[in-house]
């Protein structure tokens, strides 16, 4: 038998992704990149068997993305026993839908009839994008809420739920692309009820091109888009229950929103109108965000990100907004639009961290236990996240990072080595910043509890010790990068005023991966042997757990991710 590597391809240098538009004669390329990683369609390997020099092209329209999948080989293997050459269509009709059915009819003309483009014939295809008579005419589905301005080029950002059959059907086309380039992604069921697909709420970017190669092309080209959910709230009940108490509970149900839109003011009788669980209080969590490889690295992440934030926050009946199982990527551009919301807001300007503690905390033996809330102020704490509907883990990083960015640089540089004194030494400095390690500690502690409680007491303090250093040096590089994004952002704006009607610059919003931050540190804390060296003798101060910052528990999840 032939060797099984003759025979075998890499799927990721295989297959190739393009976004195409009618041109002058024949559909143009806009874009064209390779996935990320193929193991959901392909298997583990990300190898396709039995074929050389394989070569497989998935094209969308860019503007109502309509697919088309092209394959193409030099030499195919020839089935020998149960040995044969991996059907490529067929795995791959798994994943993307078949798509309408088109004829032709008249040479400028289509009309539904029995061919399906999805899979047939690249001609095909492309006649169907270049005569496309409606193309000129078509506008993303669901409402425009949002434009913007990036690089002297327009875009747009559209909303809408997956009760709409446009919007369903643009999902159906796309969401093959989420396995390609989401770790772990998976594509949205479409065939749920009514009331679930009502809960799911889509935004789509758009860029709107003003220079077209062709009448007939759409001037709408997608440059990603975002899913979110909305998963029901149910407040626990104030009254205490006994096994003698008979009484049942009461539960008012919540009035119907007029529209589709929950953020419209309602103008008919909320007693007659129809109820939909779609209307409940609820917790949105973001659930898929992706951005074109072509259009990366252009703050198109950031503007629709802080649109969906918009969105939620202005809602009646959404009470906080939440990530489902961010990377690294997401998190830092998360953490950059929450921190600048609250900053811009001044929201940080009312947060501050005790200095000092009264003396009457302190018993003449170490070890003293004092109330968290004898640093911060835990209702306004619990207050300001509300307001906002910050997730509580998530707000509570934030808070940390702004608190941090308050205590001197030096102070910040000395790590523990003017903290000797602790909560008695003579800086106000050093005791804000033995007091803030005191705070990380706590969030630390109580986020890995069932962990940390395996390990001996020293150990437990030497692991905590060495994350919280980790979390200052993730803090620390976040800051960093902020200050600098200000700081291009302002060049940027003058050269604007410079060269009338350039656009918007952009600002580069993508980590570099490979950076190890607290997502992870803890456990890297737990499984590494420690390198710090054994704390000496009791801590002054104990922080009791009365945080408010904790609020109600997130909805659980699939997998663990960010809150």
């Amino acid at each position: 038998m032939a060797d099984q590597d003759e025979w075998s391809t890499n799927a990721n240098e295989a297959l190739d992704i393009s976004f195409v538009q009618a041109g002058q004669q024949s559909p143009v390329k806009l874009s064209t990149f390779r996935p990320k990683f193929t193991y959901p369609v392909f298997g583990e390997e990300e190898c396709i068997f039995g074929y050389q020099g394989l070569n497989i092209t998935i094209r969308f329209a860019a503007h109502n993305l309509l697919p088309n999948v092209s394959v193409k080989y030099d030499k195919k293997f020839k089935t020998v026993n149960d040995t044969k050459a991996l059907d490529i269509e067929e795995t791959l009709k798994e994943w993307i839908p078949e798509g309408e059915a088109f004829n032709r009819h008249h040479e400028h003309e289509w009309r539904a009839d029995s061919v399906k483009v999805s899979f047939e014939a690249p001609t095909e295809f492309s006649f169907k994008i270049q005569y496309d008579t409606a193309a000129s005419k078509w506008k993303p589905p669901g409402e425009l809420i949002q434009s913007y301005k990036s690089q002297g080029r327009d875009f747009e950002i559209w909303c809408g739920d997956l009760t709409d059959t446009a919007i369903r059907q643009l999902i159906d086309r796309i969401q093959v692309l989420v396995s390609f380039f989401i770790e772990g992604g998976t594509p949205i069921p479409l065939d749920d009820q009514d009331w679930s697909l009502a809960k799911w709420r889509i935004f789509f970017i758009y860029e709107k091109l003003t220079s077209l190669p062709s009448s007939a092309a759409s001037p709408y080209s997608l440059v990603g888009y975002c899913s979110t959910y909305r998963f029901n709230t149910y407040y626990p009940s104030t009254r205490t229950l006994t096994p003698e108490d008979k009484t049942p509970l009461t539960f008012t149900l919540p009035p119907e929103a007029p529209t589709q839109r929950d953020t419209a003011i309602s103008t008919t009788d909320s007693s007659t109108a129809p109820f939909s669980p779609a209307n409940l209080p609820s917790r949105a969590r973001i659930s898929q965000f992706l951005i074109l490889p072509s259009h990366q690295s252009h703050s198109h992440g950031t503007h629709l990100y802080k649109t969906i934030y918009t969105h939620f926050l202005r809602s009646p009946i959404c009470i906080e907004l939440t990530v489902e199982d961010p990377n690294e990527a997401f998190d830092d551009l998360r953490d950059y639009c929450d921190y600048t919301h609250l900053l811009s807001t001044s929201t940080f300007s009312q947060i501050h961290l005790a200095s000092s503690l009264p003396s009457s905390l302190f018993a003449k033996r170490p070890g003293v236990r004092v109330p968290t809330s004898h640093l911060l102020n835990l209702p306004l704490l619990s207050s300001l996240r509300q307001k906002h509907k910050l997730a509580p883990r998530q707000f509570a990083r934030l808070v940390e990072m702004y608190l941090l960015s308050t205590i001197p640089p030096a102070t910040r540089a000395s790590g523990t080595a003017r903290l000797t004194q602790k909560a008695r030494a003579k800086s106000e400095e050093d005791r804000r910043w033995y007091y803030w390690r005191l705070l990380v500690k706590q969030r630390i502690y109580k986020k890995n509890r069932d962990v940390l409680a395996q390990l001996e007491r020293l150990e437990r303090v030497e692991k905590c010790e060495e994350t919280v250093g980790e979390v200052v040096g993730e803090y620390e590089r976040l800051l960093r990068r902020m200050e600098e994004r200000k700081e291009r952002r302002g060049n940027m704006e003058e050269e604007e005023e410079e060269e009338e009607g350039e656009g918007d610059k952009g600002l580069i919003e993508d980590r570099d991966a490979g950076e190890e931050g607290e997502a992870n540190g803890m456990a890297q804390a737990v499984g590494n042997g420690g390198t710090q060296r054994r704390e000496r003798g009791k801590r002054k101060v104990v922080l009791e757990e009365d945080s408010e910052l904790e609020g109600t528990p997130e909805p659980k999840r699939a997998k663990e991710g960010g809150g």
